[in-house]
């Protein structure tokens, strides 16, 4: 993604320019050549960055250095942005109250992370006969995850003899 390339020294086609300083400070209105010979004087670049009062506004800087911490900026943003993954937790039909005590722990720290939850319930063979004690299951389960993930507006989603939802944690 490179950013737009700005006007710099030569590239400059007026004739009148606004030049300001490098702390900002104005150099007054200058013809393109008086302005390129102050940023020489400077040893920096005469560098285009807008329009003020119908004039070009020109800035004095060093323009290979504003570029490389231009660079550094967008690099530092897309490390610092985390991503949220989407966490994934199976339970079964069958499953026991200490390994729903283990997978609310996990739930939490997915939480403190600040991911999403997919909770999947699965049904195998006979226990597709009994659909609503799964449901029952995995309502209850959610409702215990209340804490940390808002559980208001969940919809169990079933596609074929599996029951899904996704949750998103409390801000």
């Amino acid at each position: 993604m490179a950013a737009k390339q700005k006007r710099i020294n030569a590239q400059i086609r007026e004739s009148q320019v606004a030049v300001i300083n490098e702390a900002g400070e104005s150099l007054g209105t200058l013809s393109i050549d008086e302005a390129l010979n102050k940023a020489e004087q400077f040893e920096m670049d005469l560098v285009e960055i807008g329009v003020q009062n119908g004039l070009v506004l020109c800035k004095v800087m060093d323009y290979g250095k504003f570029l490389f911490k231009q660079q550094k900026n967008q690099s530092h943003g897309r490390q610092s942005s985390k991503k949220a993954d989407v966490k994934t937790l199976k339970i079964t039909y069958k499953i026991g109250d200490h390994d729903l005590d283990i997978r609310r722990n996990q739930a939490e720290k997915f939480a403190k992370d600040g991911h999403p939850l997919k909770i999947m319930l699965t049904l195998r063979g006979r226990e597709n006969n009994f659909v609503a004690l799964a449901q029952a299951k995995m309502n209850e389960f959610i409702q215990s995850l209340g804490e940390y993930y808002k559980v208001t507006e969940v919809k169990l989603v079933k596609a074929g003899n599996n029951f899904s939802t996704l949750i998103y944690p409390k801000k």
